[in-house]
């Protein structure tokens, strides 16, 4: 398992991405989550881990996000859930692709991300044909807000369904 570890993570940023385009090294690390999903009625508190790292030489950065299915009981075995983002990356487009799998919910989300001020807008489409509007914003050296949005009318409006407030794990 070492190896494979070892051919996945990187410690530094690849040349092709600019400085200037590496728009997600200030959320490398470990983060705990508290947020809130309104995709029901009560909306729904979560708490979560989200862990940032590059991977493939440095070419891209990895997340994995991870929550208990049943918030009453501990995030452990079967009530332990998880999804991953991969971020690539275009250097001609100057663009990150990003592609997010959710295995549990069966989801997946194709994104293009381009920082927009001090923000990171992540701008797709869901597979059931939803525009999808995720936003790191507030970035901060020990904390961050994630904003989901959808909408059913090609972007002219947006509502939120989930925001999460992430603090930096402590080592």
């Amino acid at each position: 398992m070492q190896g494979f570890i070892d051919a996945l993570v990187s410690n530094t940023r690849h040349d092709s991405i600019p400085a200037d385009m590496d728009i997600y090294g200030p959320v490398l690390g470990d983060w705990v989550i508290d947020g809130t999903e309104y995709v029901m009625s009560p909306p729904t508190p979560k708490k979560m881990v989200v862990n940032f790292a590059r991977v493939l030489d440095g070419r891209a950065i990895q997340d994995v996000w991870s929550w208990a299915i049943d918030p009453k009981l501990p995030m452990t075995g079967s009530n332990r859930a998880s999804g991953t983002t991969l971020r690539v990356y275009d250097p001609e487009e100057r663009v990150w692709r990003v592609t997010w799998v959710d295995p549990v919910k069966r989801a997946r989300v194709q994104l293009d991300a381009r920082q927009v001020g001090a923000d990171i807008v992540q701008l797709g489409t869901h597979v059931n044909g939803e525009s999808r509007r995720w936003i790191f914003t507030e970035i901060a050296q020990d904390s961050f807000t994630w904003r989901g949005e959808g909408s059913s009318d090609g972007g002219k409006t947006w509502r939120l369904y989930a925001e999460y407030f992430a603090r930096r794990r402590s080592p």
